[in-house]
This record gives C-alpha cells, sequence and structure tokens, in this order.
C-alpha cells in the first residue's frame, strides 16, 4: 500500500511540470520572475518578502481566519515534509529519465514540482536557497537529533502559502508562469478597497485590481489540479478532475469550489478564509452520510470445529461532496 500511494504521489507531481513548460517556463525548475523583482538567498528574506502579517494589520479578521486553515502551514505539516522526502529521495534523487522540458531531473526541480504550490514566494529564492530548504527537508524527518529535526521544521514554517500567493501570484489565469500580475499589485473578486480601513504605503503594495479569475473554480485547479488542458481527465485523476466529472457533468451540479470552501462569514460580510475541508468535523460530517445496518451472527471455524459470535455490518455511504472522498 505504502509503495502505490508512493508511486502515485511521484506521478501526479511530475505532472506538474508540463502545465509550467505549457505556461512558457524555459526551465521546469527555473520560472521566471519579474525584472523587479530580486532572488534572494535566505528563507527569512523570502518569509518577509509580502509577510502576510502586514495584511492582517488592516484584514484582521480575514487574517485570523487564514491562520486558522490549512494553507497557513502548507509547508511544513509532518505529511507534507515526509511526502517531499519521499519523493526527493526515492524520486529526484534516482530518476535518470530526463524533464517533460527536456532538462535533467535534480533536486532542484523541486522547486516547480511542489513548492510553487505550498510556497509560490518560492520562484524569487535562488538556487542555492533551494538547496538549503531541500537539505532541511530532509533533516526534518530523516536526522536521529529530535533537537535538529525540530529546528528544521521551526525554520521551515517560516514558508507558506500566504495572501500574495493567492491574492497576486495566482490571481489571473497562468499569471504565475507568465508573470502576468502587477508585482505591486493585490487582486480581489471587486477590486474595490474600503478605505476607512486601508493602510496607505503598504510595504510593496501599491494598488488593488480587480480579478474574475478569483471567482472561477479553474482558480482552485492551479494547484488542486496540477495537468494542463490538454491532458485528458481519465489520466490525471485529481480533486479537479472529479469535480468536473462527478459533480459538474455527471449530476449537473452549479457550485463552484467557492461556495463550500468559501462560504459568506455573515459577521465580516466576505468570504470566510478558514478554507474549510475535511479536518472541519462540521463540514464534512454535512458532506458525508454514513449509515451502518448491524446484524448479529456466527463465524463457524471448520477447522476447530467452534462457533465464534459475530456481527455483520452493512455499511452505506452517501457523499454529499462536489468531488469525491477521499482527495486532495
Amino acid at each position: 500500500m505504502r509503495f502505490l500511494l508512493t508511486l502515485f504521489m511521484l506521478i501526479a507531481l511530475a505532472l506538474v511540470p508540463l502545465s509550467a513548460h505549457a505556461s512558457g517556463s524555459s526551465r521546469a525548475h527555473a520560472p521566471t520572475v519579474p525584472d523587479n523583482v530580486g532572488l534572494l538567498s535566505t528563507i527569512d528574506d523570502l518569509a518577509n518578502l509580502y509577510n502576510s502579517e502586514q495584511c492582517g494589520e488592516c484584514h484582521e479578521e480575514i487574517y485570523d481566519q487564514w491562520k486558522q486553515s490549512g494553507k497557513s502551514h502548507a509547508f511544513s505539516t509532518e505529511r507534507v515534509l515526509q511526502t517531499w522526502r519521499t519523493f526527493i529521495k526515492q524520486g529526484l534523487d534516482k530518476e535518470t529519465k530526463p524533464d517533460w522540458d527536456g532538462s535533467k531531473l535534480t533536486r532542484q526541480s523541486i522547486k516547480s514540482h511542489c513548492l510553487w504550490c505550498h510556497e509560490p514566494r518560492i520562484k524569487y529564492a535562488t538556487d542555492d536557497l533551494v538547496a538549503e530548504i531541500v537539505d532541511k527537508i530532509i533533516v526534518s524527518v530523516d536526522d536521529p537529533d529530535q533537537g535538529k529535526r525540530d529546528a528544521a521544521v521551526k525554520e521551515l514554517s517560516k514558508l507558506n502559502l500566504g495572501c500574495y500567493g493567492c491574492h497576486n501570484m495566482f490571481a489571473l489565469q497562468d499569471g504565475y508562469w507568465g508573470n502576468k500580475p502587477h508585482a505591486d499589485a493585490i487582486y480581489g473578486p471587486t477590486g474595490e478597497v474600503d478605505q476607512s480601513n486601508h493602510k496607505e504605503n503598504v510595504e510593496g503594495i501599491n494598488q488593488t485590481l480587480k480579478s474574475d479569475f478569483l471567482k472561477k473554480s479553474k482558480y482552485c485547479a492551479r494547484c488542486h489540479h496540477g495537468c494542463p488542458d490538454s491532458v485528458p481527465f481519465w489520466q490525471c485523476r485529481t480533486l479537479y478532475t472529479s469535480y468536473l466529472e462527478n459533480y459538474k457533468t455527471n449530476v449537473g451540479g452549479d457550485k463552484r469550489c467557492q461556495d463550500c470552501h468559501m462560504p459568506m462569514d455573515p459577521e465580516i460580510e466576505m468570504a470566510s478564509h478558514r478554507f474549510p475541508g475535511v479536518h472541519d468535523k462540521t463540514f464534512f460530517s454535512n458532506a458525508m452520510d454514513i449509515g451502518i445496518e448491524a446484524e448479529v451472527s456466527h463465524f463457524i471455524d471448520n477447522y476447530k470445529n467452534e462457533l465464534t459470535p459475530a456481527l455483520c455490518l452493512n455499511v452505506i455511504m452517501t457523499s454529499n461532496s462536489g468531488h469525491g472522498l477521499p482527495n486532495g
């Protein structure tokens, strides 16, 4: 089972560069960056670039919701780090075939295979910094010294999917690889700014612009799909293709991802940034109905000539979700 899971992860992650290459990146592990933004060489510099804390100074409620969500620690959970460690040591280190763009797969390739979704600002990292991050990922999982593992996790926890990633780098279709967003802008679904609650001269941000792409389910597919449109859905079973096939096509569903995972919060009169999912017990209980029918029976062991009491269970599970469960 572990082998099959690892194989699936390696195949899924390997598909990501297709979209990167199709969008104009010259090398899979080296996405282009805007001319006015230089590359950074330390984790602290990367973490401080468009830091989400400055957004929280004005948008306190939304910032607090984000801090409670999985996106605020998308880079450093135990499951993520262990998956990356396996991908690096069992995948990248042993792969002999070239990447989709013909380049050699190396540990640097994780920059566009995994890290760009979990920490979009990684495109501004130097190769040396990516190498340092890879080393810390290995240490965080494999080092026999608990103190060193904890220290590595602490450093990596500074890097996560923040406000700028969603509201700038991914805010326009194919924007990440094509550098379409203005680097000094924050994009929203309306483009409107509450002037009564707006701090002037936020570092690095000078304008607020509208993006209709933020309101589309395909916006979420940038990270919850990973395959270009040219790849048939049956070849790329992801959360997004499940949504399109099982919900949109088969049952004629009309809800977007945002309707369920970013419901309107009446207290702030804006979409919730908690992003509830399977880890939210109330949210998950509404997504899945589970019925259990039990019948008392016996198990007959013909070899030992024994009659053992048993319980026969008929479990009926009905998904109310807009996609297959489990998924991610």
